[in-house]
């Protein structure tokens, strides 16, 4: 019984290094769960006269089954929060177009835009020359008032799709 106990803390303290991030316990230690389980399982089988090590079993047993439980949600939110992390990054990325006068780069730009949209959810009619107006006129306010605008990226932000432009302080090239 005693050697059962010492294996469960074992496991435990292993368990607590890998949600740690211990590079020593790089997987969950889940053979060793699972010998762990087989073993108990072995013992809770067999006759067990005395009541105080039938006690210490079944508190060896609940112990290890409340651990288990842990273990598997703590694996659960891992794995949530890993997905989550996943859609964010997805979600956040951002599509780069260098935009000069010249109307193909505009007009790729306007095709980004609108798929990203499309993408999303929301309306998609963006009259092209419009966009290229409204792009236009953000460049010149911003060159107003000192900065180079390098380009402009389409962005999308959870739900939400933005045109931001890429700029860089000081009329200086």
């Amino acid at each position: 019984m005693v050697q059962l106990e010492r294996w469960l803390d074992d496991l435990a303290r292993r368990w607590e290094r890998y949600f740690a991030r211990d590079p020593k316990v790089p997987r969950p230690p889940e053979r060793e769960r699972a010998a762990l389980e087989r073993r108990l399982r072995d013992v809770s089988r067999e006759d067990i006269r005395s009541t105080v090590l039938q006690f210490r079993l079944e508190q060896l047993l609940h112990r290890f089954s409340t651990y288990t439980a842990l273990w598997q949600r703590q694996l659960r939110e891992q794995e949530e929060a890993r997905t989550a992390r996943g859609a964010r990054k997805a979600a956040n990325e951002t599509t780069a177009a260098a935009v000069s006068p010249d109307g193909d780069d505009y007009r790729a730009l306007h095709e980004r835009y609108v798929g990203a949209l499309r993408a999303s959810g929301s309306d998609a009619s963006v009259n092209e020359e419009r966009f290229r107006q409204a792009l236009e006129q953000q460049r010149q306010a911003l060159e107003a008032r000192g900065a180079v605008v390098e380009g402009f990226e389409v962005v999308t932000e959870g739900s939400q799709v933005k045109l931001r432009a890429r700029v860089r302080r000081g009329g200086g090239g």
